[in-house]
């Protein structure tokens, strides 16, 4: 009996010597956006060395699992593919990606001094993004995809695919477009100069009184002037 026993024992430690490691996974997550931080939905995450891939949620979130040192590979129609590789062994790591622009233009726009700097700016962002803001939306087939290992895209998937991706980038640059022109308007610099504000107060101020795109395109300087003020008394009696 004894002997029987001391077969098992060392079959078990011959099993766990030579049985293949498996090795740490490793959640990483981050956010995918470019330049002009205009987030990236739909955009597709590779696992190089698991086969794994998974697609970024509509505000540019995405999350796969991985192993240490794996290569992730990132695309977005109209953008340069990014590759980053994972160095934590274990628990969650955080990679924000920031995609470049393929490079390809549509025909420059002559800036003079009549436009300001947002209009400048916005133009120029137009200019850069025109090649998918004006390809016309086609009609969606299929599902969303999956996250998984091996995972085989058939040309109805692919398809829809890219134009979820179009169709998102096209409302996310719309809100990001309303944000800057707010932005250009109701500047840090002006709420103090009226408020007297500053540091963390303004900070707080403009968070809790950010106003809507409607109300910077139809008020005038002088009338957004009372505005803030309102704003400001009404901020300090709460």
């Amino acid at each position: 009996m004894n002997v029987f026993i001391r077969i098992i024992a060392l079959g078990c430690i011959f099993s766990m010597a030579f049985a293949p490691k498996v090795q740490a996974q490793v959640t990483v997550t981050g956010m995918i956006s470019d330049s002009n931080r205009l987030v990236l939905p739909y955009a597709t995450v590779s696992n190089l060395n698991s086969g794994k891939r998974s697609l970024s949620d509509q505000g540019g979130y995405y999350k796969i699992s991985a192993s240490r040192n794996d290569r992730l590979v990132v695309t977005f129609v109209g953008y340069k593919p990014d590759t980053v590789i994972v160095t934590q062994s274990s628990g969650t790591q955080t990679i924000n990606i920031v995609m470049e622009s393929a490079g390809k233009f549509l025909k420059g726009v002559e800036i003079t001094s009549q436009y300001t700097p947002y209009q400048i700016d916005s133009m120029e962002r137009r200019n850069q993004y025109g090649y998918i803001l004006d390809n016309p939306n086609k009609p969606l087939a299929g599902g969303s995809t999956p996250e998984g290992a091996g995972i085989v895209f058939s040309p109805i998937t692919r398809f829809s695919k890219r134009e979820k991706q179009k169709r998102q980038f096209k409302e996310n640059y719309e809100k990001m477009e309303r944000e800057k022109f707010i932005d250009s308007r109701f500047t840090p610099i002006l709420v103090s100069r009226v408020t007297g504000l500053k540091g963390d107060s303004l900070q707080l101020f403009m968070r809790d009184n950010y106003p809507d795109y409607n109300t910077m395109r139809t008020i005038n300087n002088n009338d957004l002037l009372y505005w803030i003020t309102d704003k400001y008394k009404a901020w300090m009696k709460k």
